[in-house]
């Protein structure tokens, strides 16, 4: 383990990366605030929601299946298409069920179609800053190894769990500048299909014909969060990125084009309010 040492320039990427990722959803917001006046209320709702279904609700179950000592578990561990296929089952089901409670329930007044591009921002840029977080720790992490402090992560693990923790520093360790495009490039698509989403399920949650477009999104999240599989099969990593940015940019598009579009705006309460233009 006394070999791995974190560059001074690895640390500095690590830290922009982490640093980009936070800013995007802040950035984002800022402009559509502008630009479209985006609501406020959904923005968090979509925050909240994500913390609650895709951190916490799932964690029991992700637990028993991944991380329990139990012979479901095992299996699963050992067999990476059966790991990534309950891993994008379990992201699909719970992301796209909260945010059809979410619209059902905490936002069910909030029928102007922008509600969900307000959505999508809250719950696209919550997990970019909740991974922007985490880059930043692993800062803590290479000061750590490089002061030699490696065996307080490693004393307490038996030598299976030590070969593993130091094959996945050795990995952070090696960390350069297009790992860092990458990374921003991932949640840059993250947040652009978060938003694609938000439109399905808001018309599924909103419109009782078009309530296939919610298990429609379940479907396309376990998907895309499935294929994260073939990086396990030397398939370059920018490969994966560029064809998830395509799909991102693509879902984008066809949901603003023929799901966000067609959503008629409320009738007016009133005289003086005015349907969304």
């Amino acid at each position: 383990m006394t070999d791995i040492h974190f560059s001074d320039s690895t640390i500095i990427f690590i830290g922009l990366s982490g640093a980009v990722m936070m800013l995007l959803p802040i950035i984002l917001f800022a402009v559509l605030k502008v630009k479209k006046n985006i609501p406020v209320k959904p923005v968090f709702v979509g925050a909240m929601i994500f913390v609650l279904f895709a951190l916490v609700l799932k964690l029991p179950i992700a637990y028993l299946l991944y991380y329990a000592d139990n012979p479901v578990a095992k299996e699963i561990n050992s067999d990476p298409w059966l790991y990534f296929v309950i891993a994008g089952m379990l992201a699909g089901i719970f992301e796209e069920s909260g945010r059809f409670i979410a619209y059902k329930t905490l936002l069910k007044k909030d029928r102007n179609r922008i509600t969900s591009l307000s959505y999508g921002v809250g719950h696209g840029g919550i997990e970019s800053l909740y991974i922007g977080i985490q880059m930043l720790s692993l800062i803590a992490l290479a000061l750590m190894v490089n002061s030699g402090g490696i065996a307080q992560i490693t004393g307490d693990l038996d030598p299976a769990q030590t070969a593993v923790a130091e094959e996945q520093i050795r990995q952070y360790a090696a960390f350069d500048g297009t790992h860092a495009v990458l990374g921003v490039v991932e949640r840059a698509s993250a947040i652009c299909f978060h938003i694609a989403m938000s439109f399905l399920v808001f018309k599924a949650a909103n419109d009782k014909k078009s309530l296939w477009l919610y298990p429609l999104a379940v479907f396309i999240h376990a998907l895309i969060d499935f294929s994260i599989v073939f990086t396990k099969f030397d398939v370059p990593m920018y490969v994966f990125e560029i064809v998830f940015a395509s799909v991102s940019a693509l879902a984008l598009f066809l949901s603003y084009k023929f799901v966000y579009k067609t959503v008629e705006p409320p009738e007016p309460q009133c005289a003086d309010e005015l349907p969304e233009q």
